[in-house]
């Protein structure tokens, strides 16, 4: 342990007016708990300073909380990782949109409050106002003038506007349905909210099936159109999620057609899909199972007399039932044409369908494909492309807390759209009394209205929307959260649009993307915004886990102060009963969860974001646990320690009079900091920019600290131009982590006397460490230029980053090639390449050969032979 008690270090304040603040002098102190809340505390408002960009607009966007009442450490992990990035971003000279609002309604708050016996709005606005508190003690830098609420009616309102122009499309519409139904919630969920065990997403109940009257969103109309879109080069570092998506898609290798049957003197619609369009023009029969919803309730002789209306025919069709068929995937719906299609004239043969005589004269099925697709979209009846199992977004929901659907039900008019003039159609106020309603339906004065194209008497549309609609769309509301006129302006997307960087939870990857993407495609198709793709990266953010214990018999959770270690083995303290150790989502209800008030009053805020984001990159699960808070405590303090040195070494007048060294041993130490700084600043630079691999990033920051304290000698700190510049670029780097941390260290180093860097080196010391200029490599430095053959590391060269930074395409081919490493591996030919140029850090050219084609095609030949003799 470093004693420095013996010189005692003076914090030199400036005697001229500065725009800057002076430190809090603790230097002689080793750093505390108490000291970083001290310098939390004295930061607080620096950090928060806009720092003005002169370059593009970067739009980073975590996704926005539902008001839980107190902040859990995923959303710790979610907003450190995006505050990372928008201060890297904004240090870049960009200007910076990272805004915040929330995920106000929904079942949790409804419950919540009715448990509470409080109503759901005051119950909301309490927890937004906790984790607001919470946010801003984190020292998160958010947009707070873009703030939103989906809750609010001047947000909600342009929800049902959306919704308007979707039932105005065609995309909105009422059917009947069967339906998951949650006992415990009271409410429909869409086939997406029930797990693979047939439970509840949000109660964990074993779901009903009902046969309700819903509203739907035609999602299925843009599955090819999101299907493909998936291959646009725009995307960004989507990797599985792509796969993710598309497997929720499915391939969309069948055409959707609508139907009609009588039923009960009223007509009824049914979707039929098939991969053979041509189909729809000349089949014969319609075969369905027993329990589809339009026949299930039929009587026998009902059933034997079925017909239907062939929307693309204009003609009836037979219906059949039967159950014993491989219907398409997800489908209980099938098309018979037996007399183009020999497996479905085997078909009707084994169910007695009779077979209607036809001419014999051959079909052109391709031709016959397009006509019949051309026809449906024509009489406005489908043929669009999807795949057999994707469904509609059921978005109705029987419960009070959210966006009510603007419709109006009229006697005379049926289904009629409230008025554009009339929005928003505003939640019901609830009495004290009230707290436990949870159904629009118990407002009789609300749910009554006229009807605005008769104005006979009429009732609202008690159901609410899915909470999935509000958060569909608030990436654009939050580039223009004021707008009274409509949704947003779209003079103010452009150019800001699609997102930068979208970061979420893995959980969200699938369905809040999907309806996301159909969302901003549908808007775009409307010319509200430029772009159909909300999001150009997407940066997904594994679970933090907590260790779990619970009894192998009954498999109850206990609580860790109820677990003890006997040996190897994990036992219950009370009873002796063996214990299962395992690592779990936190919750509460498994005691593994962490509280991030804690962390926040034990270590501070700057350690905490420190401690989440050290150990592994963002995409990562997080197994929490403070057995490596050590090593971040460590790297503070000999951040601090760096500084004291620092100054004691300034300040002391023999360093700067004596030639301790040589001049060749100067020389020496200067080119090593000179290395270490480009080097550390340039794959840095790489995972917090490119990559996003910050907790990548971190370790070179502790490199580059490591490097700055081995052997380096006091004339080294004291008189080194190389060193100073290299402890603040360390600094600087580190502040889009440690902000109020990085202030202060940098408050220090600003203090010290006889500073050698100034504006040149890239520094201003009259402006704030958040105020500076990100540190760039020297364009003399040697950056890496890799190759890779078919995937294979084959060569790294280096070459002078202002030299790199110009390099096209074939200009790197024409190095690399004389490579002999290179040029023994493209004999065979080169098949495509790909060059990836990140400025100021490296660049990588992939080559991909015939060879390695040849190698595929001889690769199936060889299968089929085994396959043969097989």
């Amino acid at each position: 342990m470093f004693s420095y008690r013996i010189l005692k270090i003076v914090v030199r304040r400036p005697t001229v007016f500065s725009r800057y603040k002076s430190s809090l002098g603790l230097w002689n102190h080793d750093i505390t708990t108490n000291i970083k809340l001290d310098i939390e505390k004295y930061w607080a408002k620096e950090i928060l300073c806009n720092k003005i960009g002169n370059k593009d607009t970067y739009y980073v966007l975590p996704m926005f909380p539902y008001p839980s009442g107190n902040l859990h450490m995923g959303h710790v992990r979610v907003y450190s990782i995006s505050d990372t990035i928008a201060r890297f971003q904004e240090l870049e000279g960009k200007n910076v949109i990272h805004p915040i609002g929330w995920d106000a309604f929904g079942l949790p708050a409804e419950n919540a409050a009715i448990e509470r016996n409080t109503l759901p709005h005051i119950w909301t606005d309490t927890n937004i106002s906790a984790m607001k508190e919470q946010l801003v003690q984190l020292g998160f830098k958010f947009d707070w003038n873009r703030e939103i609420s989906t809750c609010d009616p001047k947000y909600y309102k342009w929800t049902q506007y959306i919704f308007l122009k979707l039932f105005e499309n065609g995309l909105a519409y009422q059917c009947k349905a069967k339906v998951n139904w949650d006992p415990i919630d009271q409410t429909v969920l869409a086939d997406e909210q029930v797990d693979d065990s047939g439970c509840s997403w949000r109660s964990g109940v074993k779901v009903e099936e009902k046969i309700l009257t819903q509203w739907f969103i035609k999602t299925t109309k843009y599955a090819k159109h999101l299907y493909e879109g998936l291959n646009s080069k725009s995307l960004d570092n989507w990797k599985d999620i792509i796969n993710l998506q598309k497997h929720w898609i499915g391939e969309c290798n069948g055409v959707v057609v609508n139907f009609h049957m009588n039923v009960s003197n009223k007509q009824r619609g049914f979707d039929v899909w098939s991969p053979d369009p041509y189909k729809f023009i000349h089949g014969q029969c319609i075969i369905m199972k027993k329990d589809n919803i339009i026949i299930k309730d039929m009587t026998l002789d009902d059933i034997q007399n079925l017909r239907c209306f062939n929307s693309i025919t204009k003609r009836e069709m037979l219906v059949f039932v039967a159950d014993n068929i491989n219907y398409p995937e997800g489908r209980d719906v099938y098309i018979a044409c037996p007399s183009i299609d020999s497996e479905d004239y085997k078909l009707c043969l084994s169910l007695n369908i009779p077979i209607a005589k036809t001419n014999d004269k051959i079909v052109d099925k391709i031709s016959e494909n397009e006509r019949a697709i051309d026809l449906a979209q024509k009489n406005n009846c489908g043929g669009y492309f999807v795949s057999s199992k994707l469904k509609d977004w059921l978005i109705s929901r029987q419960r009070f807390w959210g966006t009510p659907i603007p419709i109006i039900h009229c006697p005379n008019c049926g289904i009629v759209p409230v008025p554009y003039e009339d929005l928003p159609v505003v939640l019901p106020e609830i009495s004290t009394q009230e707290t436990r309603v949870s159904k629009l339906t118990s407002f009789k004065s609300w749910q009554n209205c006229k009807c605005p194209k008769c104005s006979s008497d009429a009732t609202r549309e008690s159901d609410t929307m899915d909470t999935f609609v509000d958060s569909s769309w608030y990436y654009y509301r939050f580039l223009d959260p004021n707008n009274d006129k409509k949704p947003f302006d779209k003079e103010k997307l452009m150019g800001v649009t699609p997102v930068n960087c979208y970061i979420g939870g893995k959980e969200h990857a699938v369905l809040h993307l999907y309806y996301t993407r159909f969302m901003s495609y549908f808007l775009h198709s409307l010319g509200l915004t430029p772009t159909q793709e909300p999001f150009k990266k997407l940066l997904v953010q594994g679970m933090i886990m907590g260790q779990s214990y619970k009894t192998k018999n009954t498999g109850k959770y206990l609580p860790p102060e109820n677990v003890e270690k006997i040996g190897n083995e994990y036992k219950e303290r009370e009873t002796g009963e063996p214990v299962l150790v395992q690592w779990e989502k936190m919750s509460k209800s498994k005691y593994n969860g962490e509280n991030p008030e804690r962390l926040l009053s034990t270590y501070g805020c700057d350690t905490t974001r420190l401690l989440i984001l050290a150990d592994v990159p963002p995409a990562t699960s997080r197994r929490w646990s403070d057995t490596t808070l050590p090593g971040v405590l460590n790297f503070q303090h000999r951040l601090w320690i760096t500084i004291r040195d620092f100054l004691m070494h300034k300040q002391n007048v023999e360093l700067s009079t004596k030639n301790i060294l040589s001049e060749k041993e100067f020389k020496e130490y200067e080119n090593k900091l000179w290395n270490s700084r480009n080097y550390f600043i340039a794959t840095a630079t790489y995972h917090f920019k490119y990559t996003h691999k910050l907790s990548v990033g971190i370790s070179r920051l502790q490199s580059l600290t490591n490097v700055l304290r081995n052997n380096i000698p006091p004339q080294i700190i004291a008189n080194s131009k190389e060193y100073e510049k290299s402890l603040a670029s360390l600094i600087i780097m580190l502040s889009i982590i440690t902000p109020h941390f990085g202030c202060e260290l940098w408050a220090g180093m600003r203090s010290a006397p006889n500073r050698i860097c100034d504006n040149a080196d890239g520094i201003d010391w009259n402006q704030e460490v958040v105020q500076q200029r990100w540190p760039i490599v020297d364009e003399s430095y040697p950056l890496s230029l890799q190759c890779k053959v078919d995937g294979a590391d084959r060569c790294d060269l280096k070459i002078e980053a202002n030299k790199l930074n110009s390099l096209d395409l074939d200009r790197v081919l024409q190095i690399v090639i004389e490579e002999k490493g290179v040029a023994e591996r493209i004999k065979h030919g080169i098949l495509r390449t790909k060059y990836e140029l990140y400025p100021n850090c490296r660049a990588i050219l992939h080559i991909f050969t015939n060879r390695k084609a040849k190698n595929k095609l001889q690769l199936e030949k060889e299968k089929e032979t085994f396959s043969s003799q097989a």
